[in-house]
């Protein structure tokens, strides 16, 4: 039996005990990621749990349709590929299907003896050159709740494997990180288990007092978000390994997927409240996305970004060397990032080196025009390090994010200040 079939609009702790005597929850989400000032209307997904529908919704309010499927029941996670390719699962009827962004009509997928598939994600293996698309497989990840395990199944060749997770007990959400590591929402033992993508053995993430995981998303930082359906909230677990977060979103009732735009918006279906919730990457107030008639929204997915070429201009620094005690000086190391088209970069982080990109300098945050700037002082008054500096200048470099820029980096000169 299905664990939404009684409705949600009970109280909050009737909710949680329908949960658990019904099964599961569901989610899913797409990392994706960045902040510049000015984003453009995202197109969301959304699974109708009770209305048996796929939603294609403009986040703005600007335009609405239903997703062409057949014969759904219970759809609950979403997924979408490079391609735009759209993954439902078919919960109700223990499958997954693909409805193709190019209009070809709904196929199934090839995953045999599944059992309430929930949580979906899409990886890419790339077997050679990654510009050669006869080189990439796709390979769809499924939480077979019910089977109480994650299957793998390639989409070039249809076979279909076991991932190796051990004591997970009604899987939900799937997310994968941007070194392909897969995150899995365990249900039932209120945890997040990862799955190494190098075969290294499963290991938890430290959480403190989760309760009936669902959603999981990850933004551009590698920060990873965690519905947590039991407490009706949403965590956020850093990706330095600072302390849980509460995200704050207010007056959620048992939320489930979750996705992050590439602007570092988070989006979350507040299956309780019939609405898609969004929590502006700024900080801002939150907001309802108007959906008409959205009825027990549970899988959310938004369309992956594509990373946008950016530029680094670099600008003349000097160096001291001191004698006493020995150090050398790096002063006005500056850089400025923008778009190809030269629009400035702000909050994004550009590291200093020298002209190897072997030794860290500094480390700096780019302003409102898009300028990082700092200085730096290196513990050696090493004559050979102060003429490196001299003779072949520093080095500026921007890591780029997964979506929507592009890295970059740039090389200025380094001319002597003064002898002390």
């Amino acid at each position: 039996m299905s664990r939404f079939s009684v409705r949600h609009r009970l109280t909050a702790l009737a909710g949680i005990l329908t949960l658990c005597a019904y099964g599961l929850v569901s989610g899913l989400a797409s990392a994706a990621t960045a902040a510049p000032s000015a984003p453009p209307v995202a197109q969301l997904y959304v699974s109708e749990y009770t209305d048996n529908t796929v939603l294609k919704v403009a986040t703005d309010g600007s335009g609405q349709s239903t997703v062409p499927t057949s014969g759904l029941a219970r759809p609950t996670g979403l997924a979408l590929d490079g391609d735009g390719d759209l993954y439902i699962s078919d919960t109700g009827n223990n499958r997954v299907v693909t409805v193709p962004a190019d209009g070809s009509g709904q196929e199934t997928i090839p995953a045999t003896g599944l059992s309430r598939p929930i949580g979906l994600a899409v990886d890419r293996d790339h077997a050679g050159d990654a510009d050669d698309v006869d080189d990439v497989d796709e390979n769809l990840f499924i939480a077979d709740s019910f089977n109480d395990r994650v299957v793998e199944v390639s989409l070039d060749s249809g076979e279909q494997t076991t991932v190796a997770a051990t004591g997970l007990r009604h899987p939900d959400g799937l997310a994968l990180d941007a070194r392909g590591n897969l995150y899995i929402a365990d249900f039932v033992n209120d945890r997040v288990v990862v799955v190494p993508a190098n075969g290294g053995p499963q290991y938890t993430v430290p959480t403190a007092g989760l309760s009936e995981p669902t959603g999981l998303a990850f933004d551009r930082a590698g920060n990873l978000y965690v519905a947590d359906s039991g407490n009706d909230r949403v965590v956020k677990i850093p990706a330095n390994g600072g302390p849980q977060r509460t995200v704050p979103a207010t007056g959620l009732n048992t939320p489930q997927g979750l996705a992050v735009d590439a602007y570092g918006n988070l989006f979350v279906a507040d299956f309780g409240n019939d609405r898609v919730v969004e929590v502006p990457a700024d900080g801002g107030e939150q907001s309802t996305v108007p959906i008409a008639g959205l009825s027990s929204p549970v899988g959310l997915a938004l369309p992956p970004s594509h990373p946008a070429p950016t530029r680094l201009t670099a600008n003349p620094a000097t160096v001291e060397r001191h004698t006493s005690p020995a150090s050398l000086r790096v002063k006005g190391l500056s850089a400025t990032l923008t778009t190809a088209d030269g629009a400035p970069l702000r909050g994004q982080t550009v590291r200093f080196t020298d002209s190897t990109g072997a030794r860290k300098l500094c480390t700096a945050v780019t302003n409102s025009r898009g300028r990082a700037r700092c200085d730096a002082t290196l513990r050696t008054g090493s004559r050979a390090r102060y003429d490196d500096l001299r003779h072949h200048g520093y080095r500026a470099t921007y890591a780029g994010t997964s979506a929507p820029y592009q890295p970059s980096s740039a090389a200025a000169p380094v001319r002597a200040a003064r002898n002390t």
